[in-house]
This record gives structure tokens, sequence and C-alpha cells, in this order.
């Protein structure tokens, strides 16, 4: 052979290696299946076959060939592994995946509004209020009271009086249940 015709060849295409026909400089699968990557050609072969690719490439515009590929090759890859589903039963599972990761960031989320709300009532407490800090000099609740308040509650035989006087200015406030949007899959 001349060294003119050593230049003019090149690497055949993985389709027309496994198809075992000569591939042309102008051949429709040589960009897209390059002879290094045959497991695509074939993947793809198995599922569509070389008549189908080659028709649907040149359907295709010459920019969106690419595309076309990969979601060729995606198709075919998912429909060997899950016969029956192929790539709509990986949709299937990560839609499954995000609905359970919602309901968890939800949770997480009610459980952030719950802390919020019960922080907000413990800071709305009187005494935090009016800046006096819980001591055990000017705290009621303490069990180790000073000896001059020991029996500062003993004669009391009802529970409700064991509360102090500033009892009244304390406000339970009623948490309201906030519905967390629903997500609709």
């Amino acid at each position: 052979m001349s060294s003119t015709s050593k230049k003019n060849k090149h690497m055949p295409c993985s389709a027309c290696k496994f198809l075992r026909r000569r591939c042309t400089q102008d051949c429709i699968f040589l960009p897209h299946f390059p002879s290094a990557e045959p497991q695509k050609f074939i993947a793809v072969h198995r599922i569509f076959g070389a008549s189908n690719i080659n028709k649907i490439l040149q359907e295709t515009p010459a920019d969106n060939r690419e595309d076309a590929v990969i979601s060729m090759v995606y198709e075919a890859t998912a429909r060997l592994r899950d016969p029956v589903y192929g790539c709509v039963g990986i949709i299937s599972a990560l839609q499954k995946h995000v609905f359970h990761l919602q309901s968890e960031l939800n949770e997480a989320l009610a459980e952030v509004m719950s802390l919020q709300t019960q922080l907000s009532d413990a800071l709305s407490l009187p005494s935090l209020i009016e800046g006096s800090p819980i001591t055990p000099e000017n705290h009621e609740f303490l069990h180790f009271q000073k000896p001059s308040e020991q029996n500062a509650y003993a004669n009391a035989s009802d529970a409700l009086l064991l509360l102090p006087e500033a009892a009244d200015h304390y406000c339970l406030q009623e948490t309201e249940v906030l519905q967390l949007p629903y997500l609709d899959i």
C-alpha cells in the first residue's frame, strides 16, 4: 500500500466492528460509538437493533445526535439491568426516595418549629423578661430554699397554692399545629 492510503485509514467505529462491515469516513455511527467503547454499541444494538439506531440517528438533527445516543445508551443499559421496567423503574425508585427524604425533612422542620416554640415560651417567662436571671436566691421552685422561706408554703393544702404569686403572669400558650405541605407524587 502507498503512504497516502495509510493516511486515509481511520479506526473503525465499534458499530462497524461489531457488525463486521467496512467503516467509511462518513459513517453515521463513527462520532458516537468510538472503537474504544464497544460496550455502548453492544448494549444499544441488543435493545434497539442496528437499523433502528441508524434510522433514529438519520432522523435526528446533527446537533442533537449526541443527546439521542446518550439517551439510547442509558435506556439500553437500564433495560438490560431491568428488562421489565427499564429506566422507568429507576425513575420510580428515585421518586420514592425523594418522597421519603421530603417526609423526613417535614418531620425535621416540625421538630424545629416545636423547639422554637418551646424556646420562645421559655424566653417569655417574666423572670427572664425582667432581666433577673434565675438564681437560688430568687427562684421559688428550687428545692434548696433559704431557711426563712422554708415554711412559706408549709400550710398550703392544695397543690395549686404552691405556685408563686407571679404564676398569674406565666402564660402557657397553646401551640398551633401547622400543616406541612404534602408532597403529591
